[in-house]
């Protein structure tokens, strides 16, 4: 029978995107009503629901099962070229301004890790933004193409660095080179034996076969695919984020985008992620955030402003200056969307705790700047574009 606090977060977990539709005037996501039902069920507010291990276990599942998704949004076929190009060029700007920030804050010994808070604030949440640009139908236009492929670089690039450099499974520089080849040559197997296993006749007939009824066999697959590379990850002393990301990014890579089949498959798995898990891992983060250390720093509460203005600084700055035949409000609006990040500021925050390179109040503050940002940055930026 499952605890008090699993039934609140389910509970929560239905309510906020009800809530979300009913009262259109909500220009935030439904992820931000998860959060903060989250904050307000959670043991800092009205204390009815805490982390226990059913509710961990599925918020687990849904941090994999969301940077899974993640990894799919990605069109790697588009992200060449011109394309490509401005968006290495932006993350390597915005890290270069990150790393910037990071060393001053540090230099204030307001922070303990600058390289961290620079990958921090690098990074974007696509999984969030790609929800408003669907709903401006921006998502095949050059705008929402650049968009897309500038936060897919930052958000893979982020979770690459964050996963290497500050693995809580600390082995050597020399180690963690030697598991990350490994890495990328059951990646390359993976990718293989996706892209060429459906040619293999009888095999593809009886995944046809299966893929309908009680079997389910392709989502199984996504389940067993994802389970299976993040075990490995976890094995070799890296984070599971990566490969849950990258193993999301492969299987984008391998499957036919176009077709009917397709389509109903990802439906499929975005019901069962979506609608199951995800919201697990929205509503325990916010379970989890300390509003108590919030309120009770004055450091913590200045530094949530402080950090929203480098996050818009951070992607701001390469949006505007790398723009090229754009109108001034679409360069505003990428930067807007691009400073928008969530899901990974929380994941990050959580492994700096757990290596002790970042400090409660700290992290309480980013998840608070964070938070700020899916609330407001995305409205910002739709409205640049009426």
């Amino acid at each position: 029978m499952p605890d008090g606090s699993f039934v609140a977060v389910a509970v929560v977990a239905f309510t906020a995107p009800l809530l979300r539709e009913l009262a259109p005037a909500l220009v935030v996501p439904a992820v931000v009503l998860e959060l903060l039902g989250g904050i307000l069920i959670g043991p800092h507010v009205l204390g009815i629901a805490e982390s226990t291990e059913a509710v961990e276990l599925f918020s687990t599942i849904g941090l994999a099962a969301l940077l899974f998704l993640a990894g799919r949004e990605i069109d790697v076929a588009r992200l060449r070229g011109a394309l490509l190009k401005r968006a290495a060029g932006s993350f390597l700007v915005a890290f270069v301004i990150g790393t910037v920030i990071g060393g001053i804050l540090y230099a204030l010994e307001l922070v303990e890790a600058p390289l961290l808070i620079a990958v921090i604030l690098v990074a974007t949440s696509l999984s969030v933004i790609i929800v408003p640009l669907r709903d401006a139908g921006e998502t095949e236009t050059r705008f929402g193409q650049a968009v897309i492929a500038t936060a897919a670089f930052a958000e893979f690039g982020a979770v690459l660095l964050l996963s290497f450099l500050f693995s809580t499974e600390r082995g050597g520089f020399e180690t963690e080179i030697v598991h990350l080849a490994v890495f990328g040559l059951a990646a390359l197997v993976v990718f293989l034996v996706l892209a060429h296993g459906p040619r293999i006749e009888r095999l593809r007939a009886a995944m046809e076969r299966l893929q309908e009824g009680s079997a389910q066999i392709r989502v199984r697959g996504d389940l067993a695919l994802l389970a299976i590379v993040v075990g490995l990850a976890v094995e070799l002393g890296l984070e599971s984020i990566l490969a849950a990301f990258a193993v999301g990014v492969i299987r984008g890579m391998t499957s036919p985008r176009e077709s009917d089949a397709e389509s109903l498959e990802a439906a499929k798995l975005d019901a069962v992620a979506l609608g199951i898990f995800v919201p697990f891992f929205f509503v325990s983060s916010g379970i989890d955030f300390r509003v108590d250390e919030l309120t009770g720093s004055t450091e913590a509460l200045l530094l949530v402003p402080g950090f929203v203005i480098a996050f818009l600084a951070v992607h701001m700055i390469p949006a505007v200056t790398l723009a090229r035949a754009v109108e001034r409000p679409y360069a505003i609006a990428e930067g807007l969307l691009t400073a928008t990040s969530l899901s990974f500021v929380i994941v990050a925050t959580q492994i700096g705790l757990e290596l002790q390179i970042l400090q409660p109040d700290t992290a309480t503050a980013l998840v608070g700047a964070g938070l700020a940002t899916v609330i407001f940055f995305p409205a910002l930026a739709l409205r640049r574009l009426d």
